[in-house]
């Protein structure tokens, strides 16, 4: 019987605890929440294009959907030391995916990253896609 209980009530803390909103920072006295394990993007992709690189992604809800910010960095992404540039921002819209062309490329590995902004302060943001330019 304490065993019982003891998986029960393990079992709800762990399904409460995935449902719960984690404030992450405060940016312009708005509160950025992320959910704590959920992932808003179906799908991030990225590939050469000619001399430059698009970065295709498509959304899971695109409901309260404002819009995106894209970003890369040619250093190591999971160094929180890197410098992040911005490659472009995308308004949100009901479209099935969403694609941003990036001219300004150089050889070596670029790394992207999409944050997506929700109307409710909340955000999410993509796993890191990187594409290898060998050479122009």
């Amino acid at each position: 019987m304490k065993q019982f209980i003891l998986i029960s009530a393990l079992a709800v803390s762990v399904i409460s605890t995935a449902s719960t909103p984690v404030k992450i920072q405060s940016l312009n006295s708005k509160q950025i929440i992320a959910s704590a394990f959920f992932n808003d993007f179906s799908f991030v992709r990225g590939h050469r294009q000619g001399k430059s690189i698009t970065i295709t992604w498509g959304m899971i809800s695109n409901t309260g959907l404002v819009g995106f910010d894209i970003e890369k960095t040619n250093q190591d992404p999971s160094d929180p030391y890197s410098v992040w540039e911005d490659a472009g921002s995308i308004a949100g819209s009901n479209a099935r995916s969403f694609k941003l062309n990036d001219p300004n490329v150089y050889p070596g590995q670029t790394h992207y990253r999409i944050t997506a902004w929700f109307s409710d302060s909340r955000s999410s943001t993509s796993d890191i896609v990187t594409v290898k330019i060998v050479s122009h």
